[in-house]
């Protein structure tokens, strides 16, 4: 395995790597158990952890906890995945691009046109009968109309800003201590999103949750002198081209083994170019979960083909915190 094996006097070499060997087991057969708790429970309306291939998931969690932080990195989408889906009343949280709806310098209009433009796309991204392939030029054409009816408006900084600062995302329970001990122990974090890069790190950084171990790669905007928004970064980043590949330079070391958090299908690609999925664990791992939010029903057996671990109605970032607590602890 390319992880770096213990130095140990030749003396002891046998009963330290037997001692490492039962530690490991254990630590691993306890995580497992915590995250298996729930998950023999099929109550699709409450909240509920699915693993189709728990083999799999055991080994993939060995490897990490063998390999430890330093070999380890966090790739992750932003809306529905670090921020929660709906309130405690129920109420469906906003995304990154729905919070200018609240925006003052957007026009009624705009606000019109952006609504309109979901109704009509997001249906074509979630559509089941189409290849991702298939749905790539709508996305293109869903995100440039949106960017230029934004573009018209005259956004300022300081209103996005202010319009930030008072929206209502709201992160998972534990977001913030999971970001916290990745920042300790200097753990990379990857915010990949095809929402709004601007929005993501204000709202980061207004929760206090932002930290030098981190970089968001989405969609940027662009002012002028005069702080007014005059067009966005490209290439445009949609739901189906969110892969490590496609980045020049994220700026963080590059790690073999990766957990990878997402709520789309389009999401288990991100670390897609930045490490290999082998399953000896030679050349890296990935470990996915999955976020499934609504239409569980329908999406459940696909998500279950696509992520290692499936959460369905969690509002919290539990079990990716207990895996991060799990390789710390092995590693002491």
């Amino acid at each position: 395995m390319f992880c770096s094996e213990p130095q140990v006097q030749i003396n002891s070499v046998n009963n330290y790597t037997t001692t490492i060997q039962n530690t490991l087991e254990m630590t691993v057969s306890t995580l497992l158990n915590q995250i298996l708790e729930n998950s023999d429970r099929r109550n699709i309306n409450s909240s509920t952890i699915f693993i189709k291939n728990k083999k799999i998931v055991e080994k993939k969690l060995e490897i990490l906890a063998t390999c430890g932080n330093d070999k380890l990195e966090i790739v992750t989408d932003f809306d529905r995945t670090l921020s929660k889906h709906r309130h405690k009343n129920g109420e469906l949280a906003p995304t990154c691009y729905s919070i200018f709806e609240s925006d003052p310098e957007l026009t009624e209009t705009t606000k019109s046109m952006l609504v309109s433009q979901r109704a009509k796309y997001y249906p074509i991204e979630v559509d089941r009968n189409l290849t991702e392939s298939e749905k790539v030029p709508y996305m293109l054409e869903w995100w440039g109309l949106a960017h230029d009816a934004i573009v018209e408006c005259g956004i300022h900084r300081s209103t996005l800003e202010k319009t930030v600062k008072e929206c209502h995302l709201e992160l998972r329970d534990n977001v913030d201590v999971f970001f916290q001990l990745l920042s300790d122990y200097h753990i990379p974090v990857l915010v990949f999103s095809a929402g709004l890069g601007d929005v993501i790190e204000l709202f980061l950084r207004f929760a206090n949750v932002y930290h030098d171990n981190m970089r968001v790669v989405s969609n940027f905007m662009q002012f002028d002198d005069n702080d007014k928004l005059t067009g966005f970064s490209s290439p445009i980043i949609h739901t189906f081209n969110k892969t490590a590949a496609s980045i020049i330079n994220n700026g963080l070391p590059k790690r073999p083994n990766i957990l990878l958090l997402g709520d789309s299908t389009g999401d288990v690609h991100m670390a897609d170019g930045a490490t290999v999925d082998d399953p000896t664990g030679q050349l890296g791992t990935v470990l996915r979960i999955g976020f499934l939010n609504d239409s569980v029903e329908e999406n459940l057996e696909t998500y279950q083909s696509l992520y290692d671990i499936v959460l369905v109605n969690d509002a919290t970032f539990n079990i990716p915190l207990k895996i991060i607590q799990s390789i710390l602890k092995h590693e002491e």
